[in-house]
């Protein structure tokens, strides 16, 4: 009967901590991703639409200006880890995306003169996103732009 009772206790202890070093794993390797999978990739999508799903961060628009446009929005891992954004640049020379992740260094994507470009941002937790687009040349900046979450 004892015997029963700790093989008992034993067998539960061990699916408890099974469980448990799941969970751990499983956040080791998202944090393990974080590091080896940058958190902003790059995709040349042939479909220039983006069709939302969860959460619409810029709604689709078209911005034609000199000026340079500028956009802030947070990103919270509890409704989705990853978010795309999607620009057509339908000027006449090369504009500049520069994306800021957090507290991470900014990265610059030239987006060429009738081209697009997805560019996909993945965050663990609660992240500020900054985004500023401009010309190099000073020319009349015309694209059409949006952002989903999901």
């Amino acid at each position: 009967m004892i015997f029963n009772v700790i093989l008992g206790a034993g067998l539960a202890l061990s699916i408890l901590l099974s469980a448990n070093s799941a969970s751990v794993v499983e956040l080791e390797d998202r944090v393990k991703n974080a590091y080896i999978n940058p958190p902003i990739t790059v995709e040349n999508i042939n479909d220039p639409i983006v069709t939302p799903l969860d959460i619409q961060l810029i709604e689709p628009f078209n911005y034609s200006s000199y000026n340079a446009y500028e956009k802030s929005f947070t990103l919270n891992s509890e409704n989705g880890e990853t978010s795309n954004l999607w620009i057509n640049n339908t000027s006449t020379d090369t504009i500049y995306v520069k994306i800021t992740v957090g507290n991470l260094s900014p990265i610059d994507i030239p987006i060429k003169k009738g081209t697009h470009k997805t560019t996909r941002i993945g965050v663990i937790g609660t992240t500020k996103v900054k985004l500023y687009i401009y010309s190099s040349t000073g020319h009349k900046m015309d694209m059409s732009i949006s952002a989903r979450k999901f």
